[in-house]
């Protein structure tokens, strides 16, 4: 049996480990400009925890009293989120102190998002939580998942929002402009090269749910992405980042050492560069080949800024 000193300590366990918005921290997932946007100013209206260590009562307690308060006042947010993910295990009364904040949440229409729980506490929250509650929980099996489900709360709220809707509108527009007029130049000048690499392209196309590059898939070359959306994954199965029309997709560890797959999220169409493609490119068509090198490294770029 424990020290009441060590009982004492124990209480005094944080159990947030770091707290952020999606202002500070987004999801993989690519989205339009007047979406990041929306995010780049509202974001701050998710509220998200990670948490460390065993959950008991001693530490849930504090927690769920942070999350009550947060609930009302100028700084209310439109959704929480909770990653569960470095939670080394729980017990009976961690269940219930969780289990009465999720219903206050609900009472309040403040959404909630778990993600990584394990199958025990899942159970438990089942166990104790009225039907209609526990129904209204959004758990994701990852905070890359969480997140993008938190943005797509905040993001529908800002549409729905009548209030002074005109005004934010117009906001968005200046927010956004010259990221349209970047958009814009990006997509015509990559129709622009597709058209002077046409006898060079090979077609594809991928159903959703369909591996692009990957173990079992052979790694033909390069593929553009003329239409649809793909995932790229890690070894462990976390989503990097997604690809969007425009962006180019190396064979699987290639271009980050990270990707181990890419998965089609949609029907997909991609043109191929074949390395002998290339090749003859890089010996008798040197222009265009310095064209696409220099669009290349632009694709890259971005898909690595939206993946951090």
């Amino acid at each position: 049996m424990p020290f009441v000193g060590e009982i004492s300590g124990l209480s005094r366990v944080n159990l947030i480990e770091s707290r952020f918005t999606a202002r500070e921290h987004r999801s993989n997932k690519t989205r339009p400009i007047p979406d990041r946007a929306i995010l780049l100013a509202d974001g701050k209206r998710v509220h998200a925890y990670r948490l460390r260590g065993y959950a008991f009562f001693g530490s849930v307690y504090p927690l769920a009293d942070h999350l009550k308060k947060s609930l009302s006042g100028a700084s209310r947010p439109a959704c929480l989120m909770l990653d569960f993910a470095a939670v080394s295990g729980f017990d009976f009364s961690a269940v219930n102190v969780l289990s009465r904040f999720f219903q206050t949440a609900h009472a309040a229409g403040v959404p909630v998002v778990l993600c990584a729980l394990s199958d025990q506490l899942r159970a438990g929250l089942e166990r104790n939580l009225p039907p209609p509650v526990f129904a209204e929980l959004l758990i994701e099996p990852n905070a890359d998942h969480a997140l993008e489900r938190c943005e797509e709360i905040v993001i529908g709220t800002w549409k729905t929002d009548a209030d002074m809707a005109d005004k934010r509108r117009a906001s968005l527009l200046a927010l956004t402009a010259d990221d349209l007029e970047s958009y814009l130049e990006r997509q015509i000048h990559f129709e622009d090269l597709m058209e002077e690499l046409g006898n060079w392209l090979d077609p594809r196309q991928y159903a959703a749910g369909e591996a692009l590059a990957g173990p079992d898939t052979p790694g033909e070359g390069l593929q553009l992405l003329l239409a649809g959306r793909a995932s790229a994954y890690d070894s462990a199965g976390a989503r990097i980042h997604q690809y969007s029309t425009g962006d180019a997709i190396w064979p699987a560890n290639s271009s980050d050492g990270k990707t181990t797959s890419v998965v089609a999220d949609e029907p997909c169409r991609t043109m191929v560069l074949t390395p002998a493609a290339q090749h003859w490119l890089d010996e008798h068509e040197e222009r265009l080949a310095v064209k696409l090198y220099r669009y290349l490294l632009t694709a890259r770029h971005r898909t690595g800024s939206e993946a951090g």
